[in-house]
């Protein structure tokens, strides 16, 4: 699974979207793979 710097900074939610897009999809990444 491999994450490029596109994906870190996507267009989303919010004003500074591009700081808190790549860490929510990071965690959500992650806690899927938990999840498992």
């Amino acid at each position: 699974m491999t994450i490029s710097a596109f994906d870190l900074f996507k267009i989303g939610i919010g004003p500074s979207s591009s700081h808190t897009v790549g860490p929510m999809r990071a965690a959500g990444m992650f806690a899927g793979s938990l999840a498992a």
